[in-house]
């Protein structure tokens, strides 16, 4: 009965999806399904559409959603933030998930681009996080590129951008998208470079190859730039001279004032004074950035020390200290990690709250006895000659766990236990019953009530997701962020783990024919892990 109840309300459901998304203005879906090919063809679509001309609050908050992707996607920002705002409050009920993730994206690049506000640009990137489905990838994958260039544009340190460029890096990955993935290696490079120059130029040659794979010669300049400064870096000056003149024939000229400033420090170094003065005259000073009068200073210290004039030096040398202090401590830079640290902690907390994310738990719940059951039953069929011995180990061996759930039920809430509570006298009621009654009548009993659980069943493991979270303090949330390459499907099989379930248990819940199939997966998730203890026992200490 609950089964055909599901059914009906999931029929319901994508019926009235399928009806929103037929009302959708079929010029804005072709202007979206161009968005990330062609963003120039998707914004001539939607700079032609009259607004007037559009049906319903629905398709005038859609076309304000896309129009401000667009310019950001063509121009780098958005003529206004009045756009963006429309759809950010018809989304805010969070009818459309995925949209309401979108608004709140373009939300922060407002706030990054147009107002130069990364802290508020932050609480938005870690907002559209916190609702972003999780197969939601694009999205995904753009939050954590800008939240990684936030970090990066304030120079900050203990890895807080690379974390996020890692994570872009995999979400494009998946999407096949090479040259944003490119764009996430490239910047991932920059920041090892300056800790550990061998994975960064790890990062530096895959997004070279793609680079040089796309014929895209404006990122082949930049990655031979960023080569450039990370030999520079290391004191390894014709290395990064070499790259430097690969970057100057590609364009005949430097975008950047650092660019002739590392051409000055590069020669400084190599006793050239004639060249190093030449490169560090060529532009005006008072254009430069931070970063660019580091480098200037570093190469007129160079000059000095060459020219063995020890007072130009010790000015020079405490005026490269002086800026590289200033970069170190960016007031900016702790307050986005404050600001991104204060809002994971209320979202901890609103989820210990929240009636919704009861209802999950409640449901996983539900599952966890089911697939006991189906575990007790085909092991049960699989050995009938000694069923008794059988009956008796497994009811033992779950006693425990019963027990468990039960205390775990009342913990969370009194009201919702009555209710588990019922289903676990359902399930003992189908152990005393395989016990007593004549086998073929208990097969044919038990088969009716239990059922494996497929990997598709997105409802059942995000339900056991929210619950282990909730359980082990956030246990699979930090499995996720730390070893972001496990599928979907090993992460359940982590779950299963994590409940307490056996080999034999994983493989009868999840349909496999027998107990090798996961000790393979055991020993694939432990190399993609790179543990060198058990699984069981890295989760044990984990939980």
């Amino acid at each position: 009965m609950q089964r055909l109840v599901y059914i009906a309300l999931s029929t319901l459901l994508i019926t009235a999806m399928v009806g929103c998304r037929g009302s959708e203005d079929k010029r804005l879906v072709h202007a979206d399904t161009l968005m990330w090919s062609n963003p120039d063809s998707s914004l001539a679509i939607l700079e032609s559409i009259n607004r007037d001309s559009l049906q319903g609050e629905e398709n005038l908050a859609y076309h304000a959603l896309l129009l401000t992707q667009a310019q950001f996607r063509c121009y780098g920002n958005c003529s206004s933030d009045s756009l963006i705002n429309s759809a950010l409050d018809y989304y805010s009920d969070n009818h459309n998930r995925e949209h309401y993730t979108r608004a709140l994206i373009y939300k922060g690049a407002y706030y990054e681009f147009n107002t130069q506000q990364p802290v508020e640009a932050m609480k938005c990137y870690k907002q559209a996080e916190e609702n972003a489905d999780t197969t939601d990838y694009r999205n995904l994958a753009q939050i954590n590129f800008r939240m990684g260039m936030l970090y990066y544009k304030n120079y900050a340190s203990n890895n807080l951008d690379l974390n996020k460029f890692q994570m872009a890096a995999h979400y494009y990955e998946i999407l096949r998208d090479k040259k944003m993935t490119m764009a996430a290696l490239e910047y991932s490079g920059n920041v090892l470079r300056i800790t550990d120059i061998n994975e960064a130029r790890k990062c530096y040659d895959k997004a070279l190859s793609t680079a040089r794979e796309l014929k895209d010669t404006s990122s082949i300049y930049s990655i031979d730039i960023n080569y450039a400064l990370m030999y520079i870096e290391d004191s390894l000056y014709s290395q990064a001279k070499k790259y430097i003149l690969d970057a100057f024939r590609l364009n005949n000229s430097f975008e950047e004032n650092y660019n002739y400033y590392m051409m000055s420090l590069i020669y400084a170094n190599q006793k050239d004074l004639d060249s190093a003065k030449y490169f560090i005259s060529l532009l005006d000073k008072s254009q430069n950035t931070a970063y660019d009068s580091l480098l200037m200073y570093k190469a007129l210290r160079e000059i000095a020390l060459c020219e063995n004039n020890l007072s130009q030096y010790r000015i020079f040398n405490t005026l490269c200290n002086k800026i590289s202090n200033s970069l170190e401590y960016n007031k900016t830079r702790y307050k986005l990690l404050d600001s991104e640290q204060e809002f994971d902690k209320s979202t901890k907390s609103d989820a210990s709250i929240s009636l919704g994310k009861k209802k999950k738990i409640i449901s996983l719940l539900i599952g966890s006895l089911l697939l006991i059951s189906v575990v007790f039953l085909l092991l049960y069929l699989k050995k009938k000659k000694d069923s008794k011995r059988l009956i008796d180990e497994i009811r033992n061996e779950n006693s425990d766990k019963y027990d468990r759930l039960n205390d775990e039920l009342v913990n969370i809430n009194n009201r919702f236990a009555n209710v588990m509570l019922s289903h676990i006298s359902v399930l003992k009621n189908i152990m005393s019953q395989t016990y007593n009654e004549p086998r073929d009548y208990q097969s044919k009993n038990a088969e009716h009530k239990v059922s494996p659980i497929d990997d598709s069943d997105k409802e059942f493991w995000n339900g056991l997701y929210v619950y282990l979270n909730l359980k082990h303090n956030n246990i699979i949330k930090r499995i996720e962020k730390k070893y972001p390459k496990l599928s979907p499907t090993e992460m359940n099989v982590i779950g299963l783990i994590c409940c307490g379930f056996n080999d034999a248990e994983i493989a009868v819940c999840k349909g496999y024919r027998n107990a090798r199939t996961v000790t393979s997966k055991r020993n694939k998730i432990k190399e993609k892990m790179n543990l060198d203890v058990l699984l069981n026992d890295y989760l044990k200490k984990m939980m």
